[in-house]
């Protein structure tokens, strides 16, 4: 059974909507955070974000970005998809992946990876079943960086 739902893209007055989305993606985020974070990611370039309503009620969001790179061709990357748990199993992840879809071949791209975490075998399932493919395993490696002179967490990037 599928739930109608209208995907348009993120604005800012969406902010306190989507902060008390997050936590079922497993993140926290005020809505001033989500707000300065999505006038960020629209300063640079092939960035998209679209919301799945119901009604009034804010029911999914993906996030989408253009990758492109010197050694291979480039591709858009799925950073965020989520649907709201009362939501889930009903099609709102499948239409929010077209939408994404879409968007990146819009954007010149002819793939569309994504990367999920070990433990949301869920999650695995619903993309095999949209047409997913694992294609590697990788190791992701993280270093902070301390603050000081450069610092740019705050600041929007050069145009």
């Amino acid at each position: 059974m599928g739930m109608a739902a209208v995907i348009r893209p993120m604005v800012a007055p969406d902010a306190a909507a989507v902060s008390a989305l997050l936590p079922d993606l497993g993140y926290a985020a005020t809505p001033a955070q989500v707000q300065q974070r999505l006038a960020h990611l629209l300063a640079w370039p092939d960035q998209a974000v679209a919301l799945a309503w119901a009604g009034p009620t804010l029911v999914g969001l993906v996030h989408v970005q253009g990758v492109r790179l010197l050694a291979s061709d480039g591709y858009a990357e799925v950073q965020a998809l989520v649907v709201a748990r009362a939501a889930q199993g009903q099609g709102i992840g499948a239409q929010l992946l077209r939408h994404a879809e879409a968007w990146a071949r819009a954007a010149g791209y002819v793939r569309v990876r994504l990367r999920s975490g070990v433990q949301r075998e869920a999650a695995h399932a619903f993309y095999r079943a949209q047409g997913y493919a694992q294609a590697k395993a990788s190791l992701a490696f993280e270093r902070p960086l301390p603050e000081g002179p450069g610092d740019r967490s705050a600041a929007p990037p050069p145009p």
